[in-house]
Parts: C-alpha cells; sequence; structure tokens
C-alpha cells in the first residue's frame, strides 16, 4: 500500500461517515487544518476521494470517497477477513480464549487514557450555518 498513516484514517473516517469537511478531518486525525488538507489534496491526486462544494454555499466543501477508494476499502476488507479466518482457525481453543482475554484488557487500557479513568461522552458537535442573502 502506498499510503500514509494520516491517509489511511482519512479514508477510514469517511468511510464510516460518507461525507466530512476539513476541519471535522483535521479534528480527527489529530492534526493541523493545513496539515489534513495536504493529506486530502494527496488523496485528491490518487483519486480516493474528491471534494463536493455545498449547492447552496458554494464556500461548504465535503470530502467524499470515490468509487475507486470504495473498491480498494472492499478489497483490503477481504484481504484483512481472509487473513483473519486463516488465523482464527490456527488457533486452539485455549490460545483463543487468551487472545481473546488479551485483547479485551488492551481495550480497557486505551479506554482508560492517560489520565487512568474513563473519558466522559462529549455532545455532538453542531455546524452553525450563517445564511447569505
Amino acid at each position: 500500500m502506498d499510503y500514509s498513516k494520516n491517509e489511511l484514517l482519512v479514508l477510514l473516517y469517511l468511510y464510516k461517515r460518507k461525507s466530512a469537511n476539513m476541519t471535522e478531518i483535521s479534528e480527527y486525525i489529530c492534526a493541523p487544518l493545513n496539515t489534513a488538507t495536504g493529506v486530502v489534496g494527496r488523496l485528491e491526486k490518487k483519486n480516493m476521494v474528491e471534494r463536493l462544494r455545498g449547492s447552496e454555499d458554494r464556500r461548504v466543501v465535503n470530502i467524499v470517497l470515490t468509487p475507486a477508494a470504495l473498491a480498494f476499502i472492499a478489497e483490503e476488507k477481504e484481504l484483512f477477513g481472509f487473513y483473519f479466518r486463516e488465523l482464527y482457525n490456527a488457533l486452539t481453543d485455549e490460545e483463543k480464549g487468551c487472545a481473546l482475554n488479551i485483547i479485551n484488557k488492551v481495550m480497557t487500557v486505551l479506554k482508560k487514557g492517560k489520565s487512568g479513568e474513563n473519558p466522559p461522552v462529549e455532545a455532538a458537535k453542531r455546524v452553525k450555518r450563517i445564511n447569505i442573502e
């Protein structure tokens, strides 16, 4: 694969959300807006995303996946599924139980974060629309 970590994160985010603006992408990849713009620009050159301007307000730009990106993601999901099934079939029942316990512990630690506490649930962010006459 010829994609950086940030490019893959953007592709996965858009796959889940279907569409996002640059601010949302920037916040998701924890990078400044100019970095996110560069990442989206590289993905656009690779024909993986496209920028769509809003019909009511041309200043609003949404980033969406192209059909090529959807095909790429489907292909990678299939490949990941194949290797996951192969690995699963190679493990004994005892090894599967141990692996599940380890994964659960890792998920618990990651959810707690640096503070050692469960993070608070954030309210959904809203975009304020300004109508221009």
